[in-house]
């Protein structure tokens, strides 16, 4: 009888130590995939770099938030040097409405969405040396300029037009999604409200893009 219940107590608690661990394990992977890229982004233009690519993550109850990083890239105009650019976006989708849905054999069906509203801000800065964050020494008043070069505050808005891949047809995604933007920087925010004569076209950048979801 003794026996018995050491027994049973000792397996009581190598079933609660392997509990713990199965437990730790589970957390570990969760964390371990949410550091995983959620999807790839493609980028025309937009006042960051003619070419853009990164990777991003979304999050949220219905995946409205998406948190992403792209390498940008500069090319050789007149007579300056072609440089690279990073930029650090946070989005907000809030909606999603259906637009269509084929029906093709064997159960595969192509899906067609509409996010009407995506929107949020980024931060982009120029890697190269001769952009400055505070102003340099050389400059007789310090102030004079009151912006960095190297960093913009930019806020967007636009939309998404998304097709939904079905699983047996699926190569590189689960999702491709068409995307245009109109952003604007600080520094053009400033100039419109101190010069009223500046037209609105010239604060505004239009971009074009893909996102392929993972």
């Amino acid at each position: 009888m003794l026996y018995d219940t050491i027994y049973r107590d000792t397996i009581a608690k190598l079933n609660r130590k392997i509990a713990q661990y199965e437990k730790r394990i589970e957390r570990r992977h969760k964390v371990w995939m949410s550091l995983l890229p959620s999807f790839y982004r493609f980028q025309y233009a937009g006042s960051i770099g003619l070419l853009n690519l990164g990777v991003g993550w979304e999050y949220g109850k219905h995946r409205q938030w998406e948190t992403d990083i792209m390498f940008g890239f500069v090319p050789k105009y007149e007579k300056k040097q072609a440089f690279a650019t990073f930029t650090l976006r946070q989005t907000y989708v809030p909606w999603t409405k259906g637009l269509y849905r084929s029906h093709e054999r064997g159960g595969s069906k192509f899906c067609y969405t509409w996010q009407p509203l995506s929107c949020g801000l980024f931060m982009n800065s120029v890697l190269r040396g001769d952009y400055w964050t505070n102003e340099p020494e050389r400059y007789p008043d310090r102030d004079y300029y009151r912006f960095s070069s190297k960093i913009r505050f930019h806020l967007f808005l636009g939309q998404r037009y998304t097709v939904h891949i079905p699983r047996n047809k699926r190569y590189l995604s689960k999702q491709v999604s068409f995307v245009w933007e109109l952003s604007t920087c600080d520094l053009y925010v400033v100039s419109k409200f101190v010069n009223h004569s500046i037209p609105l076209k010239d604060i505004l950048s239009l971009s074009l893009g893909l996102k392929m979801k993972i």
